[in-house]
């Protein structure tokens, strides 16, 4: 594996599990030092990070609440003031409320807005602030930010379009000082959050073309090449990881 990230710094958003800590292991084996934060799985953020470490590379695990506002500009700050730098930006930390909106209670609506779209906006603004030119942010949408596929996805489909058009207007914005912004988005992928096996997983198999489930660390591959040199002139765009189901 290649040294993309020899003497980076990467700050992963819910790197504890599924694919935020397939991305963390990903960018410290292409060289990358790794900070990851975790809400309520501190055991799995620890187990990544001493991963990490015996990889060679420097890693600590951060709680934060993404759902407190501040919480993700402080951190964000804080990292970039610790280590001196701070290079790579994974906004990855969200929650995925199955649930109509007629039923949707407004506990549900403000804690998802808070952690899905408010903390990536404070990520995007802090990071603009402590990086320098030739950084690089990637946020994690979905591919349910297009279009509400199944009954029940409706209130996270919202969050997600919001999440993709605010780091694409980042990329518009932030370029100026050399640093991108761009969005992955997932389809069908094999994590907690949506398992293979899941309720409604034969459904979501059918509405893919190469019929599976992708593996979370597909998508890393995908983040890592998004944050690398090797993606210098793609700014301000969305990569798909969904195996076609929206072609």
């Amino acid at each position: 594996m290649s040294n993309r990230f020899e003497g980076k710094v990467a700050l992963v958003t819910g790197g504890s599990r599924g694919i935020g800590a397939a991305i963390c292991r990903r960018l410290a084996a292409e060289g990358a030092d790794v900070v990851l934060t975790y809400g309520g799985s501190k055991d799995k953020a620890e187990a990544v990070a001493e991963e990490i470490r015996a990889m060679g590379r420097k890693s600590e695990a951060l709680h934060c609440d993404a759902s407190e506002r501040g919480a993700t500009a402080a951190l964000i700050a804080d990292v970039a003031a610790r280590y001196g730098q701070l290079d790579v930006l994974v906004n990855n930390a969200g929650v995925y409320p199955l649930t109509s909106l007629a039923k949707c209670s407004d506990e549900v609506w403000d804690q998802m807005l808070a952690i899905n779209l408010t903390a990536v906006f404070e990520g995007l603004r802090a990071a603009y602030r402590v990086m320098s030119p030739g950084g690089s942010i990637v946020t994690i949408g979905s591919v349910a930010g297009d279009a509400a596929q199944m009954p029940g996805v409706g209130v996270y489909s919202s969050s997600k379009a919001g999440v993709e058009l605010i780091t694409r207007a980042a990329g518009r914005e932030f370029g100026r000082k050399g640093i991108r912004a761009n969005v992955v988005q997932p389809g069908p992928i094999d994590t907690d959050m949506n398992p293979a096996d899941g309720q409604n997983a034969d459904l979501q198999k059918m509405m893919v073309p190469l019929g599976r489930y992708g593996e979370a660390e597909e998508v890393a591959a995908a983040v890592a090449f998004l944050a690398s040199e090797d993606a210098s002139y793609i700014n301000g765009t969305t990569l798909k990881a969904c195996g076609g189901m929206t072609a």
